[in-house]
């Protein structure tokens, strides 16, 4: 039996100018042809830290021949500066069928996915409506479905992009949501918890927890709306009375979350609590991916984010003032206003 491979260099510690030969699993292979038409190809290599950009510009055919998404590869190249984004330019590369650990290839988040999943059981348990509180019960009692929720990532490059990441991205929904709720005072805060919690858990079908989070068939060709849909429908078909009109308007948030059929929802959002779970879907997600992006630049510029449309730029944090600035103009002893009377 071979013995299990072991990483010693992981994305997180690529630097500029580093020469690299490693072990990383293949997301992505894309051939493309450059405007001289000249072909190359551009690849995305993953590990447990993170992913990194891999150009290929010569022996082109012959490492196309030789990767395959979501297998391993030993790549050779070295590590530049694109953009303000760390590319590496490969040299060579060669496939890797010997054994494996996966935990150096698949991501884990901050957060545990059971420690998320407990803050949504506790969040959940404030439901008043027994109907809704029963759905989510019965997504939550199930602990196969439990277990998968709890491991699955919320998308597979751009936000919460880990093991975890969906369960973690859910809370945050529902806690927001359960903040708008309670802002604006008219709006149906259970409908919002529940569709909160509701809203992606087709996902937890659409993308393997395996290294580089492939697409499953399901999720390929179906997609995590349609699919948590149809999971949500079969559980309220499994529930005696449940009422129409809640089923609806659930329905509704789950196959609107997206906000524009452009960008994948079946419907546009039509009612007040669609709106708010759209925005604040949207919001969590830019936030998250904003972070990612700015992860390890303390001040200054970051990097051009595709997904974002724009490059970001960090402040260091301000120090708290501890004492108030010196008074401008009159003072107490003259008897006159000053700028802190005002």
């Amino acid at each position: 039996m071979s013995a299990v491979y072991r990483k010693r260099v992981f994305c997180a510690d690529l630097v500029v100018g580093d020469t690299v030969e490693e072990l990383f699993c293949v997301e992505r292979v894309e051939r493309r042809v450059a405007r001289d038409e000249r072909p190359y190809l551009r690849l995305r290599l993953v590990d447990r830290t993170g992913a990194v950009t891999a150009m290929v510009w010569d022996e082109v055919e012959k490492i196309l021949g030789v990767l395959q998404e979501g297998g391993y590869a030993r790549v050779r190249g070295a590590v530049e500066d694109f953009r303000g984004d760390l590319q590496l330019k490969v040299a060579g590369a060669e496939p890797w069928s010997d054994v494996v650990d996966p935990e150096d290839f698949l991501r884990r988040g901050p957060v545990p996915g059971e420690v998320s999943l407990a803050g949504i059981r506790e969040l959940a348990g404030t439901l008043a409506d027994p109907w809704m509180a029963r759905l989510v019960r019965a997504f939550l009692d199930d602990r196969e479905f439990a277990a998968a929720f709890a491991a699955a990532p919320a998308a597979k490059v751009n936000h919460h992009a880990y093991v975890g990441g969906l369960a973690e991205h859910t809370l945050s929904v529902m806690r927001l949501c359960a903040s708008a709720a309670g802002h604006y005072g008219d709006l149906d805060r259970d409908l919002l918890i529940a569709g909160a919690f509701l809203h992606d858990i087709g996902k937890t079908v659409e993308i393997a927890v395996e290294p580089g989070f492939p697409y499953t068939e399901e999720g390929t060709l179906l997609g995590h709306i349609p699919l948590g849909y149809a999971m949500v429908r079969e559980r309220i078909a499994s529930i005696p009375g449940f009422p129409r009109e809640i089923a609806v308007d659930l329905g509704h948030l789950v196959l609107s979350h997206q906000g524009e059929l452009e960008w994948g929802s079946p419907v546009q959002p039509r009612t007040i609590e669609a709106l708010v779970l759209h925005f604040v879907d949207n919001l969590d997600s830019k936030v998250a991916t904003a972070r990612t992006h700015l992860e390890g630049i303390d001040e200054g510029q970051g990097p051009y984010v595709r997904s974002l449309g724009r490059s970001l730029f960090r402040r260091a944090a301000r120090q708290a003032i501890l004492e108030p600035p010196a008074r401008v103009g009159g003072g107490p002893d003259r008897g006159e206003p000053t700028l802190f009377d005002i």
